[in-house]
């Protein structure tokens, strides 16, 4: 079961999946090229991803410009609707660039003045979380051209992208994974702190409801 796998690292409970953006480097439209400039200055193409423990993908979303907050492709894409109707014992693990609900999970943000309690769960959170990042990288590390991907028309982008990402998938179920192969990029955490503020009053209780659930799971961790 996933959240049995997913618990065995750090004993985070409860856990189906881990979510994030990446993004691949394009060459970028002629036309509205602005749009596809993403916060680390180049153009590219968004890839929204969940993964398993055993870093293959579970869900894959690509279409967006780099440009577009991850909060904003979250909630555009079909997971949103999938994840409002998961049981509320489950969850998937993201970060603070994403919003908090009951089936959404973040870190505690850190102010300075963490307790050890929030500090043991951002840990636990951080080290359940991180199998996305290594997804990301191995992706990245088997297919290459992800690196840069230099195509003219750009609505083709995103099935290419999501053709490396079922690649991906048939090649963990055939194969022993190489770690030599993941090339983990860099996270700056102070740009990753950036989620967008609350919309309505149904997402700000969703908010209270997801710090109450956290709350709760942080107890669990002692």
């Amino acid at each position: 079961m996933l959240s049995e796998s997913f618990a065995e690292r750090a004993g985070f409970p409860n856990v189906v999946g881990a979510i994030d953006g990446t993004y691949v480097p394009i060459s970028g439209p002629s036309a509205f090229r602005e749009s596809y400039i993403c916060r680390k200055g180049f153009p590219a193409m968004h890839l929204q991803a969940v993964c398993g423990p055993d870093l293959r993908f579970l869900d894959v979303f690509c279409g967006y410009p780099g440009s577009v907050h991850d909060a904003r492709v979250y909630r555009n894409s079909p997971l949103f609707q999938e994840v409002q109707v998961l049981p509320p014992k489950f969850h998937i693990l993201c970060d603070s660039a994403y919003p908090m609900s009951i089936n959404l999970m973040t870190p505690f943000r850190d102010n300075g003045h963490l307790t050890l309690e929030e500090k043991k769960y951002n840990s636990a959170h951080s080290s359940t979380r991180v199998d996305i990042e290594w997804a990301f990288g191995l992706l990245k590390g088997k297919f290459r051209k992800l690196k840069f991907l230099d195509m003219r028309n750009v609505e083709d982008i995103p099935c290419t992208i999501v053709t490396c990402c079922v690649l991906h998938n048939f090649i963990l179920m055939n194969e022993t994974l190489d770690e030599s192969e993941v090339v983990l990029e860099d996270v700056d955490v102070d740009e990753r702190i950036q989620s967008e503020n609350v919309q309505c009053e149904n997402e700000a209780r969703e908010v209270i409801t997801g710090q109450e659930k956290r709350r709760s799971i942080m107890h669990l961790l002692r």
